[in-house]
Formats: C-alpha cells, sequence, structure tokens
C-alpha cells in the first residue's frame, strides 16, 4: 500500500523533463533501476495486481522521457541482462524504452553497441500488435542511418515478409523498413532464401500510396540482382509495374510512421483517415511512387529477356512524357526524364526500335544523341525541356505518335480469320505478325511470305511449283516435327500469300542478344554459350538423324531464347531430304551459307553443322566469323574458310575446337553427332540440371496437389451453392502457380490435366458438387 502511494505521488514530476540535472538525480536514478531490478525483470510482474504494475509503467515512462543516455542506458541495460523472456513484452512496448532511444540520434551508435537491435529483431517474430508496432518503430529510426547493415545480418526479412501478409495496419511501416534495409547486401539474399518476390510483387495490388511507393522502391533496389529481376520477370512483376504507371490513381492513406511514434499509436493505427483528394505533399509522392516504376523497369530493361516483356510499354510510358498540368513543380519534371530514360533504355532492344514513330524529327535527334543505356537523369534534361517548349499544335501531333504506338488498339487488318495485332519482324521472305484468331484467345505467330522471292522461282509456273512443294513439306513436317527446341507449326493457307501459322515463341532473336551485348561492351559466358549451343545440337541431331530434315537457314535471326535462355528454333525453309539425294536449291542467309551452297554445289546436313559453327563463332566474338560489304569478297572467304581466330585466353580450348567444325570441305567436316561426341560431358551435366530441374518441379506439384486437395476437404463444409465456385476458384489458382513457374517442364499440361483428373475423382466420392 505504501509503495503504492509514493508511486502514485511520483506523478507530481510529470512536467519534469530533465531528471539528469536534478538535484536529486541520483536518487532517481536509484528508483529507476529498483523498479527495473525488482519490479519489471523478476517474478513481482506474475503476482503484482494490474493497478501496481500500472504504477510501476507510469513511474518508469516519466523517468525516460529524460534525454540524458543514463536512464536509457540503464533499462536497456537491465532488459537485456533479465532476458526478454522474462520480461513482458507488451510491458517492454508500453515503455517504449527502444522507441525513445532510436529517437535521439546521438543515442542510436549505443543502441547498436549493446545490441539492443538484436532484441528488436526478435520482437517482430511477437504476435502481438503492440510489439511489432514498437520494434517496427524503433527499426526504422535506426535504419534511417548508417546502422542498417547491422540489422541486415540479422535474420529480419522472413519476420517482415510475414508482416507484410497478415497484418494490414502494419505493413506500410513494415514495407517501409524493408526499403530501409535493402541497401545491406544479406538483404537480397534473404529476400531469395525467404521467396519474398512473390510476397512484394503482391503489395503492388494495394491502392494506398505509401505502400505502393515503398513496395516500388524495395523492387528498384532488387533489380540490381540479375537473379532477383529474373525473378521478378517471371512472377509478372513488369505487367504489375505497367499496370501502376496505367493507372496512376491511389488512395490517400493519412497513417504514417510520423503519427505512429509513441506508445499509443497501435490505438491510433485502428483509426487511419483515408481520403481520395491529395495534398500537395501527396500529390508529390504519387508522383515519386510513378518515378519509382520507371526506374524499376529501367533496372528491369537491361536484361534482353525482359524487355522483351515490356508489352505495350513504349505507349504507357511514352504517355508519361507529356507534360502533366496536374502534377507541376520539379518532381513532375523529374518524372519525365525518368520515362524519357526508361525508353531510351527500351529502344536501345533492337526490337523496339521499330516503336519509336512517336517523337518529332528533332526530338528523335536528341532522344538519339542521349546514347544506349545513360543511367545518369540530367542527360535527360534536354529532352524534358524541349517537350516543355512544344506549341499545343506539337503537343497534338506528339500525343498522336503516341496513340499510334499503342498495341492494344483496334486490330491492324484481318487475314482469314486471323486478328493481326502487331507487327514482330521482316525477313528476306516476308514478315511476322502477331495474331489471334477472331473467335479465340490464344496468341500465334502468322508468316507472310512474298512469293515473289527468286526462292522461289524465276517465273509464275516454277512459283506455283514451289510454292505447292513448301505448303505440301509443311503439312508433313507439322505432322512429324515435336521437339521442345523446334518451333510447332499449325496450319498454311494461301491467299495472295503463303500464309503460315505457327507458335508465338516466348522471347526474342539471339540476333538482338548479340546486338545488346555489343552495344553494352558485355559477352557471353562460357556456360552461356554451352547452354545455348547444346540446345541448337539436340535440335539439329533431332532434325539430321530422325527426321532427315536439313534446316538450311540456320542464323541467329531464327533462334528465339526465352526465359533461361531456352531455345526454339524456326525450321521455315526446312526440307526433308531424300535418302542418298543431295539438295541443290540456294536458300538462307548468305553469312551462315556454307562453301558448297555458295558454290552452287549438292548439299546435305553438314550445310546446317557449317552454319552451327559460324553462330558460336559469333557468340563468341560478337561478330560474324564471314563478313564483308561486297558479295564477292564474302563469297571468297566462305569458300576458302578465311576467318579471324578466336581471341586467347577468353574463352576454353574446346571453343576453338569446335570451330574448327568450319572446314570448307563437306567430306572432312564433322556430323551433328560428332560434334555432341566432343562436348558428351558439357551435354550430361545438362541433362543432369534437366532431371533435377525436373524432379524439384514435380515435388511442387505434389504439394500443390495435396494443398488443394486439402481446399476441397475443407470445401465440404460449405453450402453446396458455393461449393461448385470453390472447386473453379481452386482449380484456376493451381493453374496460375503452374504456368507461373519458371522451371516449368514441357509436360505441365499433361500434369494439370492429370490434376484435374484427380479433383474430379474426389468430389465424385464425396459427392461434394
Amino acid at each position: 500500500a505504501n509503495e503504492a502511494s509514493e508511486l502514485e505521488s511520483f506523478v507530481t514530476y510529470r512536467n519534469q523533463r530533465d531528471f539528469s540535472h536534478h538535484p536529486l538525480h541520483k536518487l532517481f536514478l536509484n528508483i529507476f533501476s529498483c523498479l527495473i531490478k525488482n519490479r519489471l525483470v523478476c517474478e513481482w510482474l506474475r503476482q503484482a495486481s494490474p493497478d501496481n504494475i500500472l504504477g510501476v509503467l507510469i513511474c518508469l515512462r516519466l523517468l525516460i522521457r529524460d534525454p540524458h543516455h543514463q536512464y536509457m542506458e540503464s533499462v536497456s541495460s537491465d532488459y537485456l541482462e533479465g532476458g526478454y523472456q522474462i520480461f513482458a513484452v507488451d510491458k517492454l512496448v508500453n515503455m517504449t524504452i527502444f522507441q525513445k532511444l532510436s529517437a535521439v540520434e546521438h543515442q542510436r551508435a549505443w543502441v547498436i553497441k549493446c545490441r539492443a537491435h538484436e532484441t528488436l529483431v526478435k520482437l517482430l517474430a511477437s504476435r502481438d500488435t503492440s510489439a511489432l508496432l514498437g520494434a517496427l518503430l524503433a527499426l526504422t529510426s535506426l535504419a534511417d542511418l548508417e546502422y542498417k547493415e547491422k540489422i541486415g545480418e540479422l535474420p529480419v526479412v522472413g519476420s517482415l515478409l510475414v508482416i507484410l501478409q497478415e497484418y494490414d495496419l502494419l505493413s506500410k511501416v513494415s514495407a517501409e523498413l524493408l526499403r530501409l534495409l535493402c541497401p545491406a547486401p544479406r538483404i537480397w539474399e534473404q529476400v531469395r532464401a525467404y521467396e519474398g518476390v512473390p510476397v512484394l510483387l503482391s503489395l503492388l495490388q494495394s491502392d494506398h500510396l505509401r505502400l505502393l511507393g515503398s513496395a516500388v522502391w524495395v523492387l528498384v533496389q532488387l533489380c540490381e540482382d540479375p537473379g532477383i529481376a529474373a525473378e521478378i520477370r517471371a512472377w509478372g512483376g513488369v505487367q504489375q509495374l505497367l499496370h501502376i504507371l496505367r493507372k496512376r490513381e491511389y488512395i490517400s492513406d493519412r497513417s504514417s510512421v510520423e503519427t505512429l511514434s509513441s506508445a499509443n499509436a497501435a490505438g491510433r493505427i485502428q483509426r487511419q483517415h483515408v481520403s481520395e483528394e491529395f495534398s500537395p505533399k501527396e500529390t508529390l509522392e504519387n508522383v515519386m511512387s510513378l518515378q519509382a516504376c520507371c526506374a524499376a523497369l529501367t533496372e528491369l530493361i537491361l536484361d534482353d529477356t525482359t524487355a522483351h516483356h515490356v508489352e505495350n510499354g513504349v505507349y504507357i510510358i511514352g504517355k508519361l512524357v507529356l507534360p502533366q498540368s496536374s502534377q507541376p513543380g520539379p518532381k513532375a519534371t523529374s518524372l519525365q526524364c525518368c520515362a524519357f530514360r526508361t525508353l531510351r533504355f527500351l529502344f536501345s532492344v533492337e526490337r523496339n526500335r521499330r516503336l519509336f514513330k512517336l517523337f518529332s524529327a528533332e526530338l528523335f535527334e536528341m532522344f538519339i544523341d542521349v546514347g544506349h543505356y545513360v543511367r545518369d537523369i540530367t542527360s535527360y534534361e534536354a529532352l524534358q525541356a524541349k517537350v516543355s517548349l512544344l506549341s499545343e499544335e506539337e503537343l497534338k501531333s506528339l500525343r498522336e505518335g503516341i496513340e499510334a504506338v499503342n498495341l492494344h488498339r483496334s486490330p491492324l487488318k484481318v487475314i482469314n480469320g486471323y486478328a493481326v495485332l502487331d507487327h514482330l519482324g521482316s525477313g528476306a521472305f516476308g514478315s511476322v505478325y502477331k495474331v489471334r484468331r477472331q473467335n479465340g484467345q490464344n496468341l500465334l505467330a502468322l508468316k507472310e511470305v512474298n512469293l515473289h522471292n527468286p526462292a522461289f522461282g524465276k517465273d509464275k509456273r516454277e512459283r506455283d511449283v514451289s510454292v505447292e512443294k513448301v505448303v505440301s513439306e509443311l503439312s508433313v513436317m507439322k505432322e512429324q516435327i515435336s521437339h521442345p527446341n523446334i518451333v510447332k507449326y499449325y496450319k498454311t493457307f494461301l491467299e495472295d500469300r503463303l500464309y503460315i501459322v505457327m507458335e508465338l515463341i516466348d522471347g526474342v532473336p539471339l540476333a538482338e542478344h548479340l546486338n545488346s551485348l555489343k552495344e553494352k561492351q558485355q559477352r557471353f559466358t562460357e556456360d552461356r554459350i554451352w547452354n545455348i549451343f547444346i540446345q541448337m545440337c539436340l535440335a539439329l541431331r533431332y532434325l539430321h538423324i530422325e527426321k532427315k530434315i536439313v534446316h538450311r537457314d540456320l542464323s541467329p535471326n531464327n533462334i528465339m531464347l526465352g526465359e533461361s535462355d531456352r531455345v526454339t528454333i524456326d525450321f521455315g525453309l526446312a526440307k526433308q531430304k531424300e535418302a542418298g539425294c543431295e539438295l541443290t536449291s540456294v536458300v538462307g542467309t548468305m553469312l551462315y551459307s556454307s562453301p558448297e551452297i555458295v558454290k552452287s554445289e549438292p548439299y546435305g546436313e553438314k550445310a546446317d553443322v557449317w552454319a552451327l559453327g559460324c553462330i558460336l563463332y559469333q557468340m563468341a566474338e560478337l561478330r560474324p566469323a564471314f563478313y564483308s560489304s561486297n558479295t564477292l569478297a564474302l563469297a571468297t572467304q566462305i569458300v576458302e574458310a578465311v576467318y579471324e581466330p578466336v581471341q586467347d585466353g577468353v574463352f576454353s580450348t574446346r571453343v576453338t575446337d569446335i570451330i574448327k567444325c568450319l572446314t570448307p570441305d563437306a567430306d572432312l567436316r564433322p556430323d551433328i553427332v560428332e560434334i555432341s561426341g566432343r562436348i558428351s560431358d558439357l551435354m550430361m551435366k545438362f541433362i543432369d540440371n534437366l532431371c533435377t530441374s525436373q524432379q524439384a518441379l514435380e515435388k511442387k506439384l505434389e504439394r500443390d496437389r495435396k494443398r488443394a486437395l486439402k481446399y476441397f476437404l475443407e470445401a465440404s463444409r460449405l453450402p453446396p451453392t458455393l461449393q461448385h465456385d470453390f472447386k473453379r476458384w481452386v482449380v484456376e489458382r493451381f493453374k496460375k502457380t503452374l504456368f507461373d513457374s519458371r522451371s516449368s517442364p514441357y509436360n505441365l499440361k499433361l500434369e494439370l490435366k492429370k490434376f484435374q483428373t484427380i479433383i474430379e475423382e474426389v468430389l465424385e466420392e464425396n459427392e461434394y458438387c
């Protein structure tokens, strides 16, 4: 009773802020130490009444307001010595010990030195909202300075990812803390280990400004890691970032880290204020979020495969370069510069260049002069200044140019029931378009072949005979060819031209990768070269040995690289060779044509081996083995097999040994089986990796099956009217899980069908539907 009375009388010091300079400061320090040691860090807490505990906490809160370190140091030291298992977590947060410590700049070094940050990270595993909030705020204050690496050394990411998924009201503070910690190298490792990319990408679905901004800036920093960047792409991060740029309207959440800085913040967070009207500060925050999206895309575009995935990106990002009357000021100007930078990086990818018809001649010249892959944002200020000075007529023309590159506009034309959505490229024999059947959803590729090409004959009669043979051969090969590294053909038809309907390959030509690496002054690694080369060998072995087909036009332009450099070969000019006969027609690209083709002599499968050697040389040197602007000089180089040797010391001798297949005498040139035999150990390693990936995916499929079955068992408790909808939801969710996988084997659809069959059997047995 006496203690309770004394503690109650201590409230008279509620206006005292500096106990360390009070005449009785030693007495206050003793009181402080005694309350910690003899009341909080002992069994007293378990026996005391709530009123007595409250009195102790009130007294401690008054004492801890002192800015001098000795009181705070005493509390923290006793806390750490006593162990946080003994000390009640919620009482610690109510006292805001570490929040107070972390808020004082000159005390933060001491907090780290006494290893208090380790305790704070442990508190992130708590299920108490107050404890989580207190630990998050304290760590956010510490991570705002140079101590982020110290915190990043601890296993903090796993707890933050759990909070982001399970605590909506704390997600903004958690995302902000993760943003501050991201520069620490160990954080990237933890994100990979805890599979954090899907969780972070799920935050992009949020409409709340601060949460969205923090999540995007986290991704910007993570994109610097090539492995994480590939994972972001595989989980659809590019499309989500483009969606944010396209939407550009979010909800203002007025709760912030600043307003949650005191002990009763956990209560106030429940009363967050949401408004759809932005203050000037929030408008700037919105602009900064858009800047972050542009910055993330810029980092992702450095990978050529990702740059291909930025579908309709030129149109979406192009709209950001226009002056924004609703967002004036320096931040809006910076957004325009960021958009110009992202567009310039997109332009550096050869395939995208055809889309850049949106700028006037003068603006386009300035755009080109910036150069490839220039990160410095100030290099784009002249472009922004030029746009700001455009007249209304010029701005109207720019807007029309941007609208013209919108890939989601109405189909360009319709060919035999196929809606043409986009022009993918052109070659010597015609053009390739992205199409979709008018009554379907699947995207396909439509190759339009110009029948007036000399390769089909000199007159109409010869052309008709050649086209008839091509259609016949394509029909036969469509039925016979089935290989994961060779494009699938579905249909051919004739109108005024020859049209071939084929699989739409998700990737870009090897030629674009070669050009991009040359512009970046980078090289293929030897592992990457062998990964691509082995897949080409597998495809050619299948064509030559099993199907007796000669490709005849193997070149970097018709070798497509998809996710993880998966090779798909287009064989539009391939021809089936009869036993004991040689081919004589001259087709293909001269740079990769064998000596026998150049000399118009009969040729066979070894013509493809020559082209294979040329491609291997180009991957190693980033230039063709044979090149001249003079056709006769080029033919002489090819016939005599005169080329510059591969640079010494860059690659192993095995690369140069394989390139020696560029032998002008076809009889002395190795066939595809001999070439494969020379790299048999590498091929076995490739197959081992493929089997390991297959087994890992099968285990994942099995886990997903069990999880889905569990969902169905739980669904048995649903009302009958909801069971059918639940079934459909689970199947669709499982589909998404399967087809989002980066390492999907080629039989995924078969696996999915098997899964659906199992589900149907379970449903029938248990009479769920």
